[in-house]
């Protein structure tokens, strides 16, 4: 599957902190697989996400892209389960390095 990134500058409601943004034919095909979007982010743009995850779920994001939702979702999920399942995740760590 060939993604063509179009100039995101020309859209309305463009913002330079969006992860994603509407209208481009690529951050489309990424919002479709969210996933997929995570795992191609560089890591500032992993960062701005996980950060723009908690102002999302908090309602206080109005520059949010709908095309960035998909993954905002995620994260916050994710973000709100590390606390919980920590211990046993690191527990898995060791037993997969053998210690």
């Amino acid at each position: 599957m060939t993604m063509t990134h179009d100039a995101h500058e020309a859209y309305p409601r463009y913002s330079p902190e969006q992860v994603l943004k509407d209208g481009c034919g690529e951050c489309a095909q990424r919002s479709a697989q969210p996933a997929l979007a995570i795992s191609k982010m560089d890591p500032q743009t992993f960062v701005r996400a996980w950060a723009r995850s908690v102002k999302f779920a908090n309602d206080e994001l109005p520059d949010v892209a709908a095309a960035e939702v998909p993954v905002l979702d995620i994260l916050w999920a994710v973000r709100n389960q590390l606390p919980l399942a920590w211990a046993y995740i690191s527990a898995e760590i060791d037993k997969e390095r053998g210690r």
